[in-house]
């Protein structure tokens, strides 16, 4: 990540967001549908987990913004 610029990073983490965050609501309707299994869950649990990633990254590179050298 270190060679990534800013808008870059914000690139990146957006998108790990989006598709994570598309696909845990996707799993989570399946879910509130009547998936029981255990499978279905820990998936939920999983891409929550990927989201909350991209989330943080974006937090992350926004509050490291001013320290990079220029």
């Amino acid at each position: 990540m270190k060679n990534f610029s800013f808008k870059g990073r914000i690139i990146y983490f957006s998108a790990i967001a989006l598709v994570s965050l598309a696909f845990f609501v996707l799993q989570l309707t399946a879910v509130m549908q009547g998936s029981d299994g255990l499978g279905s869950i820990i998936l939920v649990i999983l891409w929550a987990l990927m989201a909350l990633f991209g989330i943080t990254g974006i937090l992350f590179a926004v509050k490291n913004r001013n320290r990079l050298p220029k």
